[in-house]
């Protein structure tokens, strides 16, 4: 079975709240997932997903700092954990279903 991905971005409004914005990326093969600028001293992460996109990258590239580096290494962290809970859930389903995972 395969599912088409799909990304949305939700505003809310609540009265004396202030307003929050947030998007989701539920990636499929369509979605393209770059490194931009490496070499160039303005590297970045670029995802395209339909017509939505966000570019992740450190606040300034004209003096990277120990703390651009921290909150950096925490999104490399995060999204590391991430490959490896899908890898683990890919790999027991296949199990699961008797079929070897690739």
């Amino acid at each position: 079975m395969t599912e088409t991905g799909y990304t949305y971005t939700t505003i809310t409004g609540r009265p004396g709240e202030p307003m929050t914005i947030g998007t989701s990326f539920y990636l499929d093969p369509t979605t393209s997932i770059r490194l931009y600028g490496s070499g160039d001293g303005r590297p970045f992460i670029g995802i395209d997903h339909g017509q939505v996109s966000v570019n992740i990258g450190p606040r300034s590239t004209s003096e990277i700092t120990a703390e651009d580096v921290a909150v950096i290494r925490r999104f490399a962290q995060a999204s590391a954990e991430l490959l490896a809970e899908v890898e683990r859930l890919h790999a027991e389903r296949a199990d699961q279903s008797g079929h070897a995972a690739a």
